[in-house]
């Protein structure tokens, strides 16, 4: 079966008709322009008559050229004319010039009638005295244009057998599907939708691309994340804007809020271009695109507004095309005036297969999680550490993922780099082999101990190529480089529990007594004191997106605190009204809350459970509760790319769980990545990097 292009035209026809039925206004006029198959002079007319002289250049120019025949010269001639003429009144003159630059020179100069006019109107001396033509009607000179141009659209060998729509009955197309398709109107979506699909994938295959994504926008049937993809790539983040806009807007939700915050960063971030200053400025730069970039296309998929719509029906190639021909070619071998006994199909959108599989999906089953015992289902990497037996408190990577930090419980500080060899990462099943570093000085960095031990907290945070950290006396500053000691600030009472970096040179310190210090790093002041909670903070959050610190107690209250004038906006207790396991001991501690990888969502871990929160009323809106033989969590973190959480136990095992529908994924037991006797292991504590590659 040949795909000829008579079938083509004639479906390019009832796909104009159902977008002019369906008000698909601005895809029905690009259709036109991409396919050239039919000229909407009525479209052209009203351009010119309400002076819209970009749309009606745009037009004409998809159609013909002024090089292409005399015919198509003097329409340009009088379209470029008239729009010179008007110039003046318009601007004061620099558009006129403008317009002779650059649109007039357009004209191929030849010595007949359409050279004459170029010289007259150049030489006509009011063209630059705006005041006599401000107050002229330009609506006669627009029809008159209109008038010529139509005569000249008439005989012009360019648009020859495009200037009448055909005959066609009303809803043609759609008529069309329905007959040989009855069932689809009965699925999700229906016969409309299915036929938007079939033609999004006839405009993809024939590259008719301004007509595919203007029709996206229109209908909203189908995201596009790779347009958008595209077009940011290209800094063009206007049309990105337009594109999303068309989709959703700021208010609909906290993740289209998020997505145009990060178009307004990148916006902001090409206008000032700072990359240029220093090479390292612009890798900088460059990187914060990156991940910007990476955080539209998660934020898209996480939105619930457009989750529906991220996903295009696979189907087999040219669907719509073939199912027009198969029809045409039924119609000719049985020689009749109906359509009525045409053959049917079971689906327009998808495949059989594919279509089977959907159905399988959408049943409800439980299935038990893939569990991990052995070492040879996994892949490991033991940190070397041949000089202590100490306890990990505190583990970390650095944010550019080449090297982790350790902080344990005797004050001492392991630093562990990656083998300097770039060979061991272009080996297949070779994996990089950690060392601990030691600078060649022999310093160590090493904490001021708290005087009770038990009642200490470690916790450190990195800024740079600085560490800064504490084990229960004052707050440390190290050089990273060569660990030399270079600061410290506060006092042991009362003792720092947590702290975190906030944007502004600003360190937000939580203390054992419930209150939280808004440290200036480059002032060396106290800004702001907190106070909100009772007992010793827990842990800190900042989110970039909303501009919110969230803190978190050992009674387990979470306090919402605004970035910008730090009053409290709200405050929660995280243990109530929920499940808790019966065989764990009863406690209300809070250990750890983290924003998800695009400063959204707030994970909450507690020792008896996980929750997901809405950041601006504190509300827990999923929680997950491990099983009943399982011990206390110890600690829970989002995937680099917050697909995913790792949640670690007591007993040294991870779980695996998926952070959209908290379904358990897989188990990590400890006996898989270490055969260490486990009298030795505390617990997993895990943490991982946000690295966008």
């Amino acid at each position: 079966m040949i795909l000829d292009e008579k079938n083509r035209k004639n479906l390019v026809f009832l796909i104009l008709q159902f977008f002019d039925e369906e008000g698909y206004e601005e895809s029905l006029h690009l259709l036109e322009q991409d396919s050239g198959v039919f000229f909407d002079f009525s479209y052209l007319s009203n351009a010119i008559l309400n002076g819209n002289w970009k749309d009606a250049d745009d037009y004409l120019s998809a159609f013909t050229s002024p090089e292409a025949n005399t015919f198509s010269r003097k329409m340009f001639f009088g379209l470029f004319k008239l729009k010179f003429s008007e110039a003046p009144d318009r601007s004061g003159g620099s558009e006129a010039v403008k317009i002779f630059s650059k649109d007039l020179r357009r004209i191929p100069v030849l010595k007949d009638d359409s050279f004459d006019d170029l010289v007259e109107v150049i030489a006509v001396d009011d063209m630059r005295i705006p005041e006599e033509t401000c107050c002229v009607d330009k609506a006669p000179g627009r029809a008159k244009l209109c008038v010529d141009l139509h005569k000249l659209a008439e005989s012009n060998p360019s648009l020859r057998g495009k200037l009448d729509f055909p005959s066609l009955n009303k809803s043609a197309l759609l008529a069309l599907i329905s007959l040989l398709c009855p069932n689809c109107s009965r699925r999700k979506g229906g016969l409309k939708e299915d036929l938007i699909c079939l033609i999004l994938q006839f405009l993809y295959e024939a590259k008719y691309k301004n007509t595919l994504h203007k029709l996206e926008q229109e209908t909203k049937v189908f995201f596009n994340l790779n347009y958008l993809a595209e077009v940011m790539k290209l800094g063009e983040y206007g049309k990105a804007e337009e594109y999303l806009g068309a989709f959703t807007n700021w208010e609909d939700n906290k993740y289209s809020k998020a997505m145009f915050l990060e178009l307004q960063k990148l916006i902001c971030l090409q206008s000032t271009e700072w990359e240029v200053a220093t090479p390292s400025g612009s890798l900088d730069n460059m990187s914060l695109k990156i991940k910007l970039h990476a955080s539209v296309a998660m934020l898209a998929k996480k939105n619930p507004v457009l989750k529906d719509e991220l996903k295009f029906p696979s189907m087999e190639k040219s669907r719509l095309l073939t199912l027009v021909k198969q029809t045409m070619d039924w119609w000719t071998c049985n020689n009749t005036s109906s359509l009525e006994n045409v053959p049917v199909v079971s689906y327009l959108c998808g495949t059989p297969s594919s279509m089977k599989f959907f159905f399988k999906k959408t049943v409800p089953r439980k299935k038990k999680p893939n569990e991990i015992k052995d070492p040879s289902q996994c892949n490991a990497l033991v940190l070397p550490d041949c000089f202590s037996e100490e306890k990990i408190a505190r583990l970390t990577y650095s944010p550019s993922g080449d090297y982790i930090l350790a902080l344990a419980e005797d004050a001492t500080h392991k630093l562990w780099t990656w083998s300097s060899s770039q060979n061991e990462f272009c080996k297949e099943n070779v994996y990089p082999k950690p060392r601990l570093h030691q600078p060649q000085s022999g310093k160590t960095m090493e904490n001021e101990m708290a005087t009770s031990v038990q009642k200490s907290t470690s916790c450190f945070a990195v800024k740079g190529s600085y560490l800064f950290s504490t084990s229960g006396g004052k707050i440390a500053v190290f050089d990273l480089k060569n660990f030399e000691k270079v600061a410290s600030f506060g006092s042991p009472t009362p003792m720092a529990t947590y702290f975190i970096f906030i944007p502004g040179d600003l360190l937000a310190v939580g203390l054992d007594d419930g209150s939280i210090f808004i440290h200036c790093l480059s002032s060396r002041k106290v800004k702001e004191k907190l106070e909100g909670h009772d007992q010793k903070i827990t842990c800190l959050a900042f989110s970039r997106c909303f501009n919110v610190l969230v803190s978190s107690d050992s009674d387990g209250k979470l306090c919402l605190w605004s970035t910008k004038s730090w009053v409290k906006l709200t405050s929660k207790n995280s243990t109530r009204k929920f499940c808790n396991r019966s065989n764990l001991e009863s406690t209300s501690l809070v250990t750890h809350i983290q924003f998800d990888p695009y400063q959204i969502e707030l994970l909450v871990v507690h020792d008896g459970w996980i929750g997901l929160y809405e950041v601006r009323t504190l509300d827990c809106r999923l929680q997950w509760i491990p099983d009943a033989s399982d011990p206390a969590i110890t600690s829970a973190t989002y995937s680099s790319d917050g697909e995913i959480i790792y949640v670690g136990f007591r007993c040294g095992s991870i779980k695996i769980v998926d952070s959209k529908t908290f379904m358990t994924l897989c188990q990590i037991n400890l006996t898989s990545f270490t055969q260490l006797s486990t009298s030795n292991i505390r617990y997993s504590f895990l943490v991982h990097t946000s690295i966008l590659v």
